[in-house]
């Protein structure tokens, strides 16, 4: 932040139309009249970019932007959602609420958020877009978005929201190579149109289909529509600047009709218990009857011998040996969640890990970009892999067939009974179900959100089998940081309606507590997961060397194991169900606030620092924007006793010397 002494910069000696700093030709009829007509016409929904903004022979966004950068404080703010930095209320600059004397630093900002709510450029507003009966209502914030920042897909829609605005004020040269374009998405198309139409109602398809290139003195302006109005802001991948605006709304006097589908509502809202995920039945052996397998003599749970046939191709040995299966139900009754290094025997982790590698190469995913959805996507006649939407909720790569890679973990480990066996004698919780799947989170594209909907009524066994490209220590470190995403979050669900807080969050807002894991190869988490509990996977950056790809199951348990129990010493009842308290992190956790930051038009309310604190601590310091960021980064507060288990080089061959070569169990607070 600038010296306070700094002098306010000084006004332009410039005559001003009708609209003040902005262009006055923009209330000509003919030219409101061309505007209209290419909101009214543009694809998937009513668009517009107003260019210019301002006279092309006026500073006053130069100005502005000066003035925002020596002035104002700028926070960072991380979701799943989103990752930027972001200045309070600018409506509230000026009044009883906010110092007065700011104002008076800030006066090309303050002439400029006079134009835009005057009633002269109102009604231009209301002309363009259809939407009448704007009030005067100021609401309004600057975004600065420095590399690998980003806001994924949703509406706008929160409270009497009409119309969203953003102002450019990006560097004069930026090119649709440095990102940060705004992304518009059409609904999803219907696997069979029907008289109501070829598009689902509220439901965005998996990517986009326009993208707008922040332009220096340009608007972009839409309608705030329930369902429709769906847009992202895609990751910045410069680091000569950050992408700097200002994003702001105009209001009715009334919330819009069908807020119900609306993508705040639609992710906080509960699946109803007639349409609880199904999950398949396993066939778990319980008669210990001549049983000669591992586990322990005539005890239960236990390994037979059959089980132990099919995971010896499979699974390091150690994890397999008696002093190893105590060691990691010993960890997992006490924190209710285990990671497994090595999981997989060398043979077979080392060709999993080189074949989802070379599918990351083949498919151009190695080199840093994003906006390019087609890298990695299946080709029409292709019946492997799947693009899994809507965009509001997930975007990632399913596999819906073969046998490389993880599609092999997936039909050769994960969906066989020997694997459900092997959950129930590690963790002492006996799977009676499961639903599985192999998965590929591309760079520069895919991620899931959490939301209520994965919400479910009884506890749930969650086995995720993670690989990456971290052979070097450096890339090891890129994913251990969280800078490139890829971690996966649990989070406890927050007891509140479905209406989001309309102003911006300023501050270190309490929240529930979040725990993340970050991906590394060959490395099984286990974690019991309540039903007050959501999870998703942060967006993996478009500078990751890699995909994550994964492996993952969730086991319906029998609630015998688990109910009652409360085996944590804390005295956090509520998060003994939803055991985020006790997920296995790799010493990583952090807060969720619960506000909405709404950031460029953000309306999500789960907060996370996936990252560590010194992670995107400043924007580019060679950049005008860097003295604006003195706010505190979002940091991780102690976590929870987390519990690891990293075993030596596991050998691929069938030996039955299961001999015990795990290093005691790593109990870390960080």
């Amino acid at each position: 932040m600038a010296d306070a002494t700094d002098a306010p910069t000084a006004k332009r000696a410039r005559t001003e139309g009708p609209l003040g700093p902005l262009d006055s030709s923009l209330i000509d009829p003919s030219v409101t009249e061309k505007y209209t007509t290419t909101y009214q016409t543009a694809k998937p929904y009513p668009h517009v970019v107003i260019s210019p903004m301002c006279p092309t022979d006026s500073t006053t966004l130069d100005d502005v932007k000066n003035e925002i950068v020596s002035h104002l404080e700028i926070t960072f703010k991380e979701t799943d959602l989103f990752k930027l930095y972001q200045t309070t209320d600018l409506a509230n600059i000026g009044t009883s609420a906010s110092s007065p004397e700011l104002a008076e630093k800030l006066p090309s900002l303050m002439r400029l958020r006079t134009a835009l709510y005057s009633q002269k450029f109102r009604n231009f507003v209301s002309s363009v877009t259809g939407c009448a009966d704007l009030t005067d209502r100021i609401d309004m914030a600057a975004s600065a978005y420095s590399q690998s920042n980003h806001l994924l897909c949703h509406d706008d829609v929160i409270g009497t929201r009409a119309v969203s605005y953003i102002i450019y004020l990006t560097e004069k040269d930026w090119t649709a190579a440095d990102g940060g374009a705004l992304e518009l998405y059409p609904l999803a198309e219907r696997p069979t149109p029907t008289e109501t139409g070829g598009r689902l109602r509220g439901i965005p398809s998996a990517e986009p289909s326009t993208q707008v290139v922040p332009q220096f003195n340009s608007m972009m302006m839409f309608a705030v529509e329930p369902g429709v109005s769906y847009h992202s802001v895609q990751e910045v991948m410069t680091d000569r600047a950050p992408r700097l605006s200002i994003q702001g709304w105009y209001h009715r006097s009334h919330a819009p009709a069908g807020a119900d589908m609306a993508s705040i509502s639609q992710l906080k809202t509960v699946r109803p218990l007639e349409a609880q995920p199904s999950y398949a039945s396993v066939a778990i052996t319980t008669d210990t009857a001549g049983a000669t397998g591992e586990g322990g003599a005539d005890t239960l749970p236990f390994l037979t011998d059959d089980a132990l046939a099919t995971l010896r191709q499979w699974v390091n040995p150690t994890y397999l040996a008696p002093e190893g299966l105590a060691k990691i139900r010993s960890s997992f009754e006490k924190d209710s969640s285990v990671q497994l290094h090595g999981f997989l025997i060398d043979n077979k982790g080392d060709t999993v890990r080189a074949a989802c590698v070379a599918a990351d190469v083949r498919d151009g995913l190695v080199e840093p970009s994003v906006g390019k959805y087609e890298r990695g996507a299946p080709s029409p006649s292709s019946t492997d892999w799947e693009v899994v939407g809507p965009a509001h909720m997930q975007r990632y790569m399913r596999c819906r067939g073969g046998d490389v890679g993880v599609a092999g973990v997936l039909s050769g480990l994960f969906r066989t009974p020997a694997l459900a066996q092997w959950m129930w004698a590690a963790t002492g919780v006996r799977p009676v179900g499961t639903s599985s799947e192999a998965r590929r989170f591309r760079p520069g594209s895919d991620y899931t959100v959490a939301h209520h909907g994965m919400l479910e009524d009884e506890m749930r066994l969650d086995a995720s089998l993670c690989f990456v490209e971290d052979s070097t220590a450096d890339a090891a470190a890129e994913w251990e940081s969280g800078d490139v995403g890829g971690f996966q979050c649990y989070i406890a669900a927050e007891d509140e309606d479905t209406t989001a807080a309309e102003m911006y969050c300023d501050d270190d807002a309490e929240g529930n507590q979040l725990v993340s894991i970050s991906p590394k190869s060959n490395t099984l988490s286990l974690v019991l997961r309540g039903p007050g509990t959501m999870r998703f996977v942060k967006y993996v950056s478009g500078h990751a060397r890699s995909s994550r790809w994964d492996v993952t199951a969730t086991y319906a348990v029998n609630q015998d194991d688990v109910g009652g129990e409360d085996e944590s010493s804390d005295d956090d009842d509520d998060d003994a169900e939803a055991s985020a308290e006790g997920a296995s992190t790799d010493g990583k956790k952090s807060d969720a606030t619960g506000e909405s930051s709404d950031s460029e038009s953000s309306s999500h309310t789960t907060n996370t620092s996936g990252t560590d604190g010194d992670s995107d601590s400043a924007v580019d310091s060679d950049t005008a924007v860097a003295a604006a960021i003195n706010g505190t980064l979002s940091s991780l507060t102690p976590a929870a006793r987390t519990s690891e288990i990293t075993c030596d080089s596991a050998s691929d061959s069938d030996s039955d010397d299961d001999s015990d070569s795990c290093s005691d169990t790593q109990l870390h607070n960080t």
